[in-house]
């Protein structure tokens, strides 16, 4: 576990002075137990479960997706507690190469599981208003989702647990990409760049593949509409759209900016490397080059072939694999979900 001692009268002091700042809402309904997260998913798990349930056993053929709106719930809000957790862990890991004092660094902290109350009503308001929209494009009209909200037990439960997937899941996204766009600015201008030693840049990766785990993990149970209802594709497919792009974005904004950096820096070093390889050959072919000459130009090509071997990309190969199991995480569900359909479907 990473430490870091901070000036905590300082740290205080920010939080203080950050009157219009709060912790997200989210954050503060996880249980602060060990193993608080799981258990946490387990207890909403537990409770919106029954609930939504009520509208499968009112609608008679099923018509509100429960196991859908109950697990992408309980998932969601332990997960985004979880890659919050590690998006500090790795701010406090690069703070030996930051350019910025004590105060600077405690409110790129607080940024990243805070903000300001314009913009936690922002995430509220833009993500019931997204919901309703969804509701009225699936049931055709604005006055058919109101009537069957208020005089149906499924359409209410319908309604209920779409506006708070669409809450829940806007909220973590807006989160997710502050929290890109807080690391994107440190890889811009305040850290320290060496090409020499780019591991110490690899928080960097860490943040943007922990990041797409969230939205990975929510497309992964889309099938699970199908459970409890016929998932059809008015249903699916705004909320897939919504969670796949900021999927890329997520990804890309906390790494883009140093890798910019790192290149731009390479490709400068390069050239300098260049020029001091040109002077120290002199307009000779290189034939006769003298002992003197050699021992100066051996260390500049030896120097040279390791820059030119520097990835511009904060990746290792750990990075680089686990990206690649989350991946692979939708498509399986999506086949597996298919097949249990159809093996389902033929013996019945």
């Amino acid at each position: 576990m990473l430490t870091l001692t901070l000036n905590l009268p300082l740290f205080a002091g920010v939080l203080k002075n950050s009157v219009t700042t709060y912790r997200i809402w989210l954050l503060k309904l996880v249980l602060p137990l060990r193993h608080g997260r799981l258990l946490t998913g387990l207890l909403i798990l537990s409770i919106l479960l029954p609930v939504f349930y009520l509208g499968v056993s009112e609608a008679g053929e099923g018509s509100t997706p429960a196991l859908f709106f109950s697990l992408i719930i309980a998932y969601i809000i332990p997960v985004f507690s979880f890659i919050t957790a590690r998006s500090r862990e790795a701010l406090l890991e690069l703070r030996p190469i930051l350019d910025m004092g004590e105060q600077a660094f405690a409110e790129a902290l607080v940024r990243l599981d805070s903000a300001s109350l314009r913009y936690i009503l922002l995430q509220l308001g833009g993500g019931a208003l997204l919901g309703f929209g969804h509701l009225s494009f699936i049931r055709g009209s604005v006055s058919v989702m109101l009537n069957e909200t208020v005089t149906k037990l499924a359409g209410f439960l319908n309604t209920l647990g779409t506006l708070l997937v669409w809450v829940v899941m806007t909220t973590v996204i807006f989160m997710l990409i502050q929290q890109a766009r807080e690391f994107a600015r440190l890889g811009a201008s305040e850290v320290r760049v060496s090409l020499l030693n780019t591991r110490k840049l690899v928080p960097f990766a860490r943040v943007a593949i922990i990041s797409s785990l969230a939205i990975i993990g929510a497309l992964a149970l889309f099938p699970l509409m199908s459970v409890d209802s016929e998932m059809r594709l008015a249903e699916v497919l705004p909320g897939a759209i919504a969670t796949s792009v900021p999927l890329l974005v997520m990804f890309t904004i906390p790494v883009w900016p140093v890798h910019r950096r790192i290149r731009t820096i390479k490709e400068r070093e390069l050239a300098a490397l260049n020029r001091r390889i040109e002077d120290c050959l002199g307009e000779g072919d290189g034939s006769d080059l003298e002992t003197a000459k050699l021992e100066q130009l051996a260390p500049l090509l030896n120097y040279r072939r390791e820059i030119a071997q520097v990835s511009t990309w904060p990746f290792d190969a750990g990075a680089v694999t686990r990206l690649s199991l989350y991946l692979i995480i939708p498509p399986l569900t999506w086949t597996g979900t298919a097949l249990i359909e159809n093996l389902v479907a033929s013996y019945i």
